[in-house]
């Protein structure tokens, strides 16, 4: 894979995503996230994360395919967000993108289970996971936004 930009928008632009829990943002942060497993009991962002060394030494099983399940465009036409899953069975992810469908941030949960929906009211988005539990993010957060 040839590196033009941020590597996670490499990575999405390619149906992939890190085998690490964490928030990927666009401009090359991240940082680990953790729910707790499947029953999403807490959704906590951690200490940062340095994707490039990450993916240094196996970057072939370091990602997982990801596709996308579930897709809701935002109110004030800035983008749309979706959700969806990846190819180890209880992972799933949710992202935003922007209007002309580029990454802005994935989150991606290795424990989750996949979500399948999503659910936009304002500046709140709720994606849901296999299992009808769910986590809620606002975007005027700036880890989010």
């Amino acid at each position: 894979m040839t590196i033009t930009g941020p590597l996670i928008t490499e990575l999405w632009r390619a149906g992939t995503a890190p085998t690490l829990n964490g928030l990927y943002r666009a401009d090359g942060s991240a940082r680990t996230a953790e729910v707790g497993g499947p029953d999403l009991p807490r959704f906590e962002l951690g200490a940062p994360i340095d994707l490039e060394v990450f993916l240094a030494d196996d970057p072939e099983n370091d990602v997982v395919d990801v596709d996308i399940a579930a897709e809701a465009a935002l109110p004030d036409g800035s983008g749309s967000v979706c959700c969806g899953y990846g190819d180890l069975g209880a992972d799933g992810f949710f992202a935003r993108l922007d209007g002309e469908r580029n990454l802005r941030w994935i989150v991606m949960l290795l424990n989750s289970n996949p979500f399948v929906r999503v659910s936009v009211e304002g500046t709140v988005v709720t994606f849901v996971n296999n299992l009808d539990n769910s986590v809620t993010v606002d975007l005027t957060d700036p880890d989010f936004a």
